[in-house]
């Protein structure tokens, strides 16, 4: 009995998410972290951009990009010591053969960081 065509596709999925980054408010000098995970088949590969720049996170010293491996695609896009360059959009974006998916989320100025030491 022949096989028919459609018993050797395999049903993809397009990326959704389980979670999203947020907004955040940060001082200058502060440390931040943007979460986002994704499912999908096959499973989605999660990338970032700042302001629609992916350039701008992949050669930034101070951010690293930290990943989980599991059923779902997690990743987290940490910032440390956060200066004025690092205040825009941030996009997490999830993408696979089935297509691609943006979520986005903006980090705002909360002003400067002052420690009061007792004398």
């Amino acid at each position: 009995m022949p096989l028919s065509q459609n018993a050797w596709t395999v049903d993809t999925k397009i990326p959704e998410f389980v979670s999203v980054p947020v907004k955040q408010t940060a001082f200058l000098g502060s440390n931040v972290t943007f979460n986002c995970t994704a499912t999908g088949f096959p499973k989605p590969t999660i990338t970032w951009a700042k302001d629609n720049h992916s350039d701008s996170v992949q050669y930034n010293p101070r951010l690293k990009i930290l990943t989980g491996d599991g059923n779902n695609s997690f990743s987290q896009l940490a910032i440390k010591e956060v200066k004025i360059e690092d205040y825009g959009t941030y996009h997490c974006v999830a993408n696979n053969s089935a297509g691609l998916r943006c979520s986005s989320a903006t980090l705002k100025y909360g002003g400067i960081s002052c420690h009061v030491f007792a004398v």
